[in-house]
């Protein structure tokens, strides 16, 4: 392991690891801005997290760091599900099924970010309470927030979004302009509040050094500037585990009936046995 390394590419991945064995899953600019905080590299420049980015991809590769503690979701495969015959179907099925636990709660929460991210920093989060996640890469189309607003509208439960972004023109133009308005415009029920990153965030000892020049090129600047000030930060600078930890109580926050919840979590185990001995019994008729 490491042959071949440099002393210091060894000391860095090491450093690396220690980070990561506290604050995964996260993706490899998550890493950086720890590392930026610790002194351990000059900036946040690409030069300094491309360097980043090798150092893990090596340590995956010798297998030194697991490879499921870093995440990307912006390269998956998008394609039909398939399957080599009944039995890996049925596996598949039995770790799909899911009681729609949400069902007996007065609302119903989604989160959403402008980073696609995002997705694989909450997905631990999201899977255990069983939430959806929306990307927004960019500001939505008028017709996907439409769309949005029609599924609400639809729906007897109203929405609670916890909306995830940067403190920067965009994100915070999307949070706390665009996206609001939009909503309004298309009659859409739903409570929509930003959960990261906040000003409170922005006073924090691990975020002080992180902040950046808003980009003059952006055309939301000036606004940004004159509400927000002069400094800018991408929510990869929070930790993780502080984001994750601030989504799971909003989510549970939500759970008003919770002898409703525990009853269908019974009901889920129950069925989840029954459709196992149905499901099992159909993939050995069908390999016969």
């Amino acid at each position: 392991m490491g042959r071949g390394l440099a002393p210091k590419t060894i000391a860095l991945r090491r450093l690396c690891y220690d980070i990561l064995e506290e604050i995964r899953p996260a993706t490899v600019r998550a890493v950086c801005y720890r590392l930026f905080v610790l002194k351990a590299i000059p900036n946040m420049g690409t030069n300094a997290t491309g360097k980043i980015s090798r150092v893990l991809t090596r340590a995956r590769e010798d297998g030194y760091i697991p490879w499921g503690w870093i995440v990307d979701n912006t390269r998956s495969l998008d394609i039909a599900m398939q399957w080599d015959d009944p039995a890996e179907y049925v596996e598949t099925v039995k770790h799909a099924y899911r009681r729609n636990l949400w069902s007996q709660q007065p609302r119903r929460a989604e989160v959403w970010s402008e980073k696609s991210t995002m997705n694989g920093t909450l997905g631990p989060v999201l899977n255990k309470w069983g939430i959806g996640f929306r990307v927004f890469r960019g500001f939505n189309s008028s017709s996907g927030m439409y769309e949005i607003v029609q599924t609400a509208l639809r729906d007897p439960q109203p929405l609670r979004v916890f909306y995830i972004g940067d403190w920067d023109p965009s994100g915070m133009c999307m949070s706390e302009i665009d996206i609001p308005e939009r909503l309004a415009r298309y009659g859409g029920r739903v409570e929509f509040s930003r959960l990261a990153l906040t000003a409170d965030d922005l006073a924090r000892p691990d975020l002080r050094t992180l902040s950046f020049p808003p980009k003059k090129s952006d055309s939301r600047c000036r606004w940004f500037v004159e509400n927000y000030g002069h400094q800018a930060w991408e929510v990869d600078a929070l930790s993780p585990v502080v984001i994750r930890d601030r989504v799971e109580d909003a989510i549970v926050g939500m759970i008003t009936d919770f002898d409703a919840w525990d009853r269908y979590s019974a009901t889920e185990e129950a069925e989840l046995t029954s459709l196992e001995e149905v499901l099992t019994g159909w993939s050995h008729l069908k390999s016969a």
